[in-house]
């Protein structure tokens, strides 16, 4: 009669485990790597906070890494239901005509890298001499007035900083956290900064209702999150200085 309990209680267990994962909703998600906030391996200060929401409710995340052009591109075709970073009020208005970006925000800065100081000049730079990664440079166009021909995009940030220091390209134009992160790495010293914008970043759903039914539950989880509990390692490098270089 105790086998026969047991093995009932065991079923029973098994069934309502199987009905709360049937129930548990899957976010596909879609991140261009933002060391360490996004690492290539799927790992990351922003992977944390939003594994961190599962606890309190019936997501699960599905995290890929690929570049931003390509999930904007996903996210169009309603095959993802969650893309980040984006700059919050910033992207342009292609892309908000089926994305909307969530409430959260995450501050960040966008700087010049460089060799040479005097190639912050921009002016006098050759066309396909400003390096960012793939889906960025229209953005970086739009919001600096520099013309688009003098950017070219690369898959991932390694391959960017090697370019720099090679000289392939003369300039990097990118987020201040994740380029710092990946000199540091690659130990790449001697490098001139200089910040352009403020620019806060965020996360987007598309605009069809299931994407709005998920950026209202994540609003509200979101709601509830301290940005300086999971980030704040980070925050030393929103406290630089405007420019300067960098020697580790």
């Amino acid at each position: 009669m105790d086998l026969i309990l047991r093995l009932t209680a065991l079923s029973l267990f098994s069934l309502l485990l199987f009905a709360s994962n049937a129930y548990a909703e899957k976010v596909n998600v879609g991140f261009e790597p933002f060391p360490p906030l996004i690492n290539e391996d799927g790992t990351g200060y922003l992977i944390d906070m939003l594994n961190s929401l599962t606890k309190d409710s019936d997501l699960t995340f599905n995290f890929q890494m690929m570049t931003y052009a390509r999930a904007k591109k996903e996210l169009k075709e309603q095959r993802l239901q969650l893309i980040g970073f984006t700059p919050k009020n910033n992207e342009t208005e292609k892309f908000y005509q089926y994305a909307e970006e969530l409430s959260w925000i995450f501050n960040t800065n966008v700087d010049f890298f460089s060799k040479n100081k005097a190639y912050f000049t921009i002016e006098n730079l050759p066309t396909s001499s400003i390096g960012t990664l793939i889906g960025n440079a229209d953005f970086f166009s739009e919001i600096t007035k520099i013309p688009r021909e003098k950017f070219v995009e690369v898959s991932s940030l390694n391959q960017l900083v090697k370019m720099l220091d090679k000289e392939r390209i003369k300039v990097i134009l990118f987020e201040r956290i994740s380029m710092m992160t990946t000199l540091k790495q690659l130990n790449i010293t001697d490098i001139y900064y200089q910040k352009l914008a403020n620019v806060p970043a965020s996360l987007a759903v598309s605009k069809a209702e299931e994407g709005q039914q998920l950026k209202i539950k994540l609003d509200k989880l979101l709601s509830s999150i301290d940005n300086n509990k999971f980030f704040k390692d980070l925050s030393q490098y929103n406290q630089l200085a405007n420019d300067g270089i960098l020697t580790f």
